[in-house]
C-alpha cells in the first residue's frame, strides 16, 4: 500500500499512521517525490539517522528484526524499537514517527509504502465501515 503525504519543508510531517492503520504499522521505504534540502527520521524528537540529502532515490527502510542498527545505500539507521520477532525482514515502525526537513516553506511530496501485513483498517462504529 503506498499513502502521499506533503507539508512544506522545515517542518516537521508525521509519519505515525496508527490512527489509519493500526499500533503496528510499518514503513518499508519512502520517496520524495518533491525532496526538501536535507532530511532525517525521528522518533519523540531522538534522531534515527543523520541528516540526509533530499533526492528522488527510494529510500528502503528494511532491515533485520534483529539489527540495532543497519545501513541501506548508504543511509545509516538506527532501529529503536523491538516489534517483531516473527518475520526475516521489517519495516520502521511508524508509532511517533517524524521526517523532520531543512529548507524553506516551499511544498515537499513524500510517497511512503506501509508494509502490508502490519495494516490494520480500524472499523468506524457508526457505518462499520473501514476508515482508510
Amino acid at each position: 500500500m503506498i499513502i502521499t503525504l506533503s507539508g512544506p519543508a522545515g517542518q516537521p510531517l508525521s509519519l505515525d499512521l496508527r490512527e489509519q492503520f493500526g499500533e503496528r504499522v510499518e514503513i518499508d521505504c519512502f520517496h520524495f517525490i518533491v525532496p526538501p534540502i536535507e532530511f532525517r527520521l525521528v522518533r519523540n524528537g531522538a534522531q534515527l539517522q543523520d541528516w540526509q540529502a533530499g533526492s528522488i532515490e527510494m529510500y528502503d527502510l528494511q532491515h533485520p528484526a534483529s539489527a540495532k542498527e543497519w545501513a541501506r545505500n548508504g543511509h545509516r539507521l538506527i532501529n529503536d524499537l523491538k516489534h517483531r520477532d516473527d518475520v526475516m525482514t521489517c519495516g520502521v515502525l511508524s508509532k511517533e514517527l517524524a521526517i523532520e526537513t531543512t529548507g524553506l516553506t516551499f511544498p515537499i511530496t513524500l510517497l511512503v509504502w506501509l508494509r502490508e501485513r502490519t495494516c490494520r483498517a480500524k472499523v468506524s462504529t457508526d457505518k462499520g465501515l473501514p476508515i482508510l
